[in-house]
């Protein structure tokens, strides 16, 4: 359409009615913008920006004055391109409006809190997208300071720059950012963000603290700061991560916070599998001898709540089982736990993934000892998680390592006298399915949502 308009220009002599003007070239920036997630779009929509400014940046005419809008329309290009040059690309799309700003003397053309919040949107995915987004925000206040009021930061580029700080691992970097908003303009998703990299960091006492400073911003009014299910459950999964042995009781106690917060009446801090699920982690990884028979509890009384297990619950007592090593007894009763809580799966609806092999896998490594019983309950393992397309390296190495390599070849088809045959060597549809990186699997049950 704007090619058309130039021709229709071009034919008419130049009419001024039909001349493209700064808009029109926004409108197609925009479109490019808006149009997928590649960066060859970002790149045509820059490429629209050259031409504007050939066209209108030293313009004399008033309504043909460039401004900031189609800079920030190319600085939101690049932010929703995911990639490492993403933000480098939007950074210098803002020096170069600033650089023109400053020839031009083009008050329009000073660049705004959107120019700056969409620069750090940009960076947010990049490895080192906190620390720029810091020095970012310090640049929006040192501008504020020296008189370009547009540019004061807003709750939204406070919220982009702790999610980018989050994402960086910076999370009392973040933290320092919530304390610089006003208590007002505080809500539930900014302190869940926060918390949310204390999680990612294994920081139970830290993310405990913003749940804390949430709980005593509600009850002084501010009720959009008011915790839900998800800031238990964030802060438990925190707890379940560190590395404190205190870690157990301290789930408990926010299991027990958020349940008494719902029966009082607060139907968003309904208890769901997220909160037992992180309870469950956190017995586990603290290795408690009762702790195959805690989990079992725990998820008993979760089933009591009317809460169904999905997969994950099972990936998880599974798990633990696998970790049993104290006794020949314990071994025992968490074998049998193990197989009860696999075989149950298809009766419950329930498909087995990748993590589930992976951790059956180990449980016969770790708790099978009779030699035939281990090399039948293999060959068991391999058929079913290659039936459903979930074979991993894992699996195979576990199998190499707990049988001679004539039983392996004899389960496999492969030959592990000389190295260990990789996934690749295997027919891919038998892997189709399998996550790759074993663990990204561990990381998952860890994560869960509550999802099946």
């Amino acid at each position: 359409l704007l090619e058309r308009l130039e021709n229709l220009y071009q034919s008419s002599g130049g009419d001024p009615k039909l001349r493209p003007g700064p808009k029109h070239f926004g409108a197609v920036i925009d479109a490019y913008s808006r149009a997928d997630d590649r960066e060859s779009t970002a790149e045509h929509a820059e490429k629209f920006l050259d031409k504007s400014e050939d066209l209108f940046l030293h313009s004399t005419n008033p309504n043909d004055a460039l401004s900031n809008i189609v800079y920030n329309l190319v600085i939101d290009a690049w932010s929703r391109r995911i990639g490492h040059k993403s933000g480098e690309r939007a950074n210098e799309v803002l020096r170069r409006m600033i650089k023109n700003y400053k020839q031009t003397k083009n008050p329009s053309l000073r660049p705004d809190v959107i120019s700056y919040t969409g620069v750090m949107k940009a960076y947010v995915t990049h490895p080192d997208g906190g620390k720029e987004a810091l020095q970012i925000l310090d640049e929006m206040k040192e501008q504020f300071k020296s008189g370009n009021v547009n540019a004061k930061p807003d709750f939204k580029a406070y919220a982009v720059a702790i999610d980018a700080c989050v994402r960086n691992g910076l999370s009392i970097e973040a933290e320092r950012l919530l304390d610089e908003l006003d208590d007002s303009a505080k809500n539930q998703t900014i302190f869940n963000t926060v918390m949310n990299g204390y999680r990612i960091e294994g920081r139970g006492q830290e993310a405990e603290t913003v749940l804390k400073r949430m709980i005593e911003l509600a009850d002084r009014g501010y009720r959009r700061c008011s915790p839900n299910s998800v800031s238990f459950g964030v802060c438990m999964e925190a707890w379940g991560r560190s590395k404190s042995r205190l870690k157990v009781h301290a789930c408990k106690e926010l299991l027990k916070q958020c349940v008494s917060r719902y029966q009082s009446g607060d139907s968003t801090c309904k208890p769901n599998l997220l909160h037992f699920h992180a309870l469950a982690g956190a017995i586990t990884s603290i290795g408690s001898q009762d702790r195959v028979s805690d989990v079992l509890s725990l998820f008993e009384k979760m089933e009591e709540q009317g809460i169904k297990p999905n997969r994950v619950t099972f990936n998880i007592l599974i798990k633990t089982c696998a970790s049993v090593f104290e006794s020949e007894d314990a071994k025992k009763n968490a074998l049998q736990v193990a197989i009860s809580a696999f075989n149950s799966l298809e009766s419950l609806g329930i498909s087995a993934d990748s993590i589930t092999y992976t951790s059956m896998a180990n449980v016969i490594k770790h708790l099978v000892n009779h030699p035939d019983e281990k090399l039948n309950a293999f060959k068991g393992i391999f058929m079913r998680s290659c039936e459903h397309g979930f074979l991993n390296q894992h699996i195979i190495n576990v199998m190499a390592e707990c049988t001679t390599a004539e039983q392996f070849q004899a389960i496999t088809g492969m030959s592990s006298i000389e190295t260990v045959p990789s996934i690749d060597t295997f027919p891919s549809e038998w892997s189709a399915f399998a996550t790759v990186d074993h663990t990204a699997q561990a990381r998952q049950a860890n994560h869960a949502d509550g999802t099946n």
